[in-house]
Formats: structure tokens, C-alpha cells, sequence
């Protein structure tokens, strides 16, 4: 069974045209790796604060959630993310969203 992550990040407008190329190739190794569901994944920006990105995918399982975790790969294309955020992984409640009853979302397409 797969699960939905909801990943927040916040990267600098400059930074950002890089940040999707690296999120591009992410996306693809975890694909050929089987890391990541066939369920296209989302990525949003939010209309309170250009920054905030949330990557939504969906892993392929717990088993392959470990495997990431160990692979190389991943960590060097992790590496490449965290050098071009400001933070990343934070608490959704401190969005400026998260006190707002149905919150709206720009889609960004990669």
C-alpha cells in the first residue's frame, strides 16, 4: 500500500527555476526505482507567500520508503534540494494557510 506525503519547502524566488529541475529529476529516478506510485504527484505554491512550495506524491510503499532512504542516489538528489531551500520539512500548521477554511493553491507545472 502507498501513502501520500506532503512535503513543504521553502526556496527562494532565484532559487526556484533550479529547485524544479532538481525536483524534475528526483521524481524520475524515484520512478525508475519504483520508490514512487504511478499517481501523478502535485506541486503547489502558495498564494500568501510565492516560497512555500508542497511536492505531494504518493511512495510505493513503507518498503520502498526505507530503500530511499538508503540509496545514494536519493541522498545526493536530497542534498542538491536542501542546498537550494531555506527550510525544508516544516510543520504545515505554520502555514499561512493552515487557519484558513478551504485554502487555495497555484499549481506548478514541471
Amino acid at each position: 500500500m502507498g501513502y501520500v506525503v506532503i512535503a513543504p519547502y521553502r526556496v527562494k524566488k532565484e532559487n526556484q527555476a533550479e529547485f524544479f529541475e532538481v525536483l524534475k529529476e528526483k521524481r524520475k529516478y524515484f520512478l525508475e526505482h519504483g520508490y514512487m506510485a504511478d499517481r501523478t504527484p502535485l506541486l503547489l505554491q502558495s498564494r500568501q507567500d510565492e516560497e512555500i512550495l508542497i511536492d505531494i506524491f504518493e511512495w510505493a510503499s513503507d518498503e520502498h520508503i526505507d530503500k530511499a532512504h538508503q540509496d545514494e542516489g536519493v541522498r545526493k538528489l536530497w542534498t542538491r534540494m536542501d542546498e537550494l531551500w531555506e527550510k525544508g520539512g516544516f510543520k504545515l500548521s505554520t502555514l499561512k494557510e493552515a487557519d484558513m477554511s478551504f485554502p487555495n493553491f497555484i499549481p506548478v507545472d514541471l
